[in-house]
């Protein structure tokens, strides 16, 4: 039904305007949050930005523009972070792959809704590019956030650990904001490549990660939840 949607979403110029917004503004509403419920990122971040895009047009061009203007500027800072950090984990024994993350468009313009209520502006946006961390076991996570940590401080309440307590959606990660070179809060998410297939696919990669591991109580979860809808749906 979601990958339906999102081919629908990606053809939506064949319908009429009044269709298009209808359409999208349900995929807003409905169809981007199930994603979500069902921890499948990559589908979700797609669909917001589709009908975002259809919904809000010239917002959409803006934000776009504003990203664009800025790009090589961050592009350079995160190329420099991530050889930094790529280079301290090696040095503590640490199997990891860096890579930079750019934030979608429609959630950069949910944060400038929610900076605009306290009075700031998109040049105070500093986290639109983050690092993540993907190693290979869940001991290395640790290590990894403390190789982080003695590179660049911690700011203070922006630690969360979603590995010992995964979301409801069984979505799991260690999540730090450090202030990084040049006094940038640099956001990084470390986790290992089970929890990002997890993370950016949520319930489908379940299936992958399941079969020989017993029972997966987190994941029996998610079935029970999502037949329910599904009853509820027919």
């Amino acid at each position: 039904k979601l990958a339906d949607r999102l081919h629908n979403m990606r053809t939506l110029q064949a319908h009429t305007a009044e269709r298009r917004r209808a359409i999208a503004q349900e995929t807003l509403d409905i169809y981007a949050p199930l994603a979500h419920r069902l921890g499948m990122w990559d589908m979700k971040w797609r669909l917001e930005d589709m009908a975002f895009h259809h919904l809000e047009p010239a917002k959409y061009k803006e934000i776009s523009r504003l990203l664009a203007q800025r790009r090589d500027e961050r592009e350079r800072y995160i190329a420099n972070v991530r050889e930094v950090l790529s280079q301290a984990l090696k040095k503590a024994g640490v199997r990891a792959q860096v890579t930079g993350r750019a934030k979608h468009i429609y959630s950069v313009y949910s944060k400038m809704q929610a900076y605009a209520a306290q009075g700031k502006d998109f040049d105070d946006i500093h986290d639109l590019f983050a690092l993540r961390v993907n190693v290979k076991e869940k001991n290395e996570c640790y290590v990894a956030l403390g190789v982080v940590h003695e590179l660049w401080d911690p700011l203070p309440g922006q630690v969360d650990d979603y590995i010992a307590k995964a979301k409801e959606n069984g979505y799991q990660s260690l999540h730090t904001t450090a202030m990084g070179p040049e006094g940038m809060p640099l956001e990084v998410q470390i986790r290992t490549e089970e929890m990002h297939q997890i993370a950016e696919y949520g319930i489908a990669a379940h299936w992958r990660y399941k079969e020989g591991k017993g029972q997966d109580n987190p994941f029996e979860r998610e079935m029970t939840w999502l037949r329910r809808l599904l009853e509820w749906q027919r």
